[in-house]
């Protein structure tokens, strides 16, 4: 495996399927989106208020990204910005505009939005979880739909790693992860004008 000039991290695709051959090839993007939370890290108090919002708006854009009814992930993305709504109102912030949407390929927006539901009970554990944390906000409950990351695992191994599909997937996962990064920039001007 190696990195090639265009930042992505490519590997033999006839040794993997095509799961794993994303999530080798979308890691740096990925590192890179993480890198974007570091501030909320440093300072969770702080910057949570920064953090839900940039959720909500890069939630939101990927949610228009794709074509109605076609995601695995529907109702927990529906979920979640239901719940960063509230987390938002109870902050008296109101939802920042969502980014600029193109159109995304499903199991791209579901690998974004899946996979960062475990990013966040990281989170939720490391920030929430002792007897004397602040209460969690919603954004941080478990979701109700266990099976929806088999069912996006079982639904990529079905894509063909040589097909037009599996390129376009990679191409729109990594498109998905730089949304988080415009989002938190957008978050910071709207923040700005509660101060």
């Amino acid at each position: 495996m190696k990195d090639h000039a265009d930042g992505v991290r490519h590997c033999p695709i006839s040794d993997v399927s095509f799961r794993q051959y994303l999530r080798n090839a979308s890691h740096p993007a990925h590192d890179a989106a993480e890198l974007t939370f570091a501030p909320f890290l440093a300072d969770p108090q702080r910057e949570l208020p920064w953090f839900l919002a940039t959720q909500w708006s890069a939630l939101r854009t990927l949610q228009v990204s794709a074509p109605q009814g076609s995601l695995l992930s529907a109702g927990i993305l529906q979920d979640l910005l239901r719940r960063l709504d509230a987390d938002l109102a109870d902050l008296r912030i109101a939802p920042p505009s969502p980014e600029a949407a193109r159109p995304l390929d499903p199991l791209a927006v579901d690998y974004l939005v899946l996979g960062s539901r475990h990013g966040t009970e990281v989170l939720r554990r490391r920030l929430f979880g002792s007897p004397d944390s602040p209460p969690a906000p919603g954004y941080f409950t478990k979701d109700r739909d266990p099976g929806a990351w088999q069912a996006l695992c079982a639904a990529l191994d079905r894509v063909d790693p040589d097909s037009p599909r599996a390129a376009r997937i990679l191409f729109d996962t990594a498109s998905g992860f730089d949304l988080f990064a415009k989002a938190a920039a957008a978050a910071r001007l709207h923040l700005g004008t509660y101060r």
